[in-house]
């Protein structure tokens, strides 16, 4: 599984930087570009589903001093 995860980050950035050398063209295959943006974002999205988010916290940080503020 540990393999799968940088081959598809090695292809990735192969078609991320391919795609970027193709907007130096005079007709840029679009397909190229296309393919490079889509594997930028799930790359993006794979990532950003790792990281914690704060959002359920700070909810219940502030469940938490309604409570404290309703008891008092």
């Amino acid at each position: 599984m540990k393999i799968v995860k940088i081959v598809l980050a090695l292809v990735a950035l192969f078609f991320m930087g391919w795609a970027l050398m193709e907007q130096t063209k005079t007709e840029p295959n679009i397909w190229v570009q296309v393919i490079g943006v889509a594997l930028f974002f799930y790359v993006m999205m794979r990532l950003m589903a790792k990281t914690p988010s704060n959002f359920a916290s700070k909810h219940q940080e502030e469940v938490e001093s309604q409570k404290d503020n309703d008891v008092k």
